[in-house]
């Protein structure tokens, strides 16, 4: 999302994104209330299920009602790098020229 999409108020995120009315096939955006076709509530029709337990939580929620497990924690950890060594397979988050294990040149 660039500076003018956030002067314009546009929204590139998962609430901005278009999708399909389950009820009736519309065009709706997860930041409605309601579908302009049909009326029916999207937060309702849109849910997020939690990995640990399988409770379903509302779009925008951060942590689960259930069982509290943090979604934001989850993306952070879908985000990171992980550089393996293809000889020993060990695991760095950090851009190695040399396996500190097998002392495997990689450059």
């Amino acid at each position: 999302m660039g500076l003018l999409d956030t002067l314009l108020g546009k929204e590139s995120g998962p609430k901005g994104r278009k999708e399909k009315c389950p009820s009736c096939g519309a065009d709706v955006t997860l930041d409605m209330e309601r579908c302009p076709k049909c009326g029916v509530h999207i937060k309702s029709m849109f849910r997020k299920k939690c990995p640990k337990c399988n409770e379903l939580n509302d779009i925008d929620a951060e942590r689960c009602e259930k069982c509290k497990y943090d979604f934001a924690a989850e993306l952070a950890r879908a985000k990171k790098t992980v550089y393996v060594c293809p000889i020993c397979g060990y695991r760095a988050d950090y851009y190695m020229l040399r396996c500190p294990s097998c002392n495997t040149r990689f450059v």
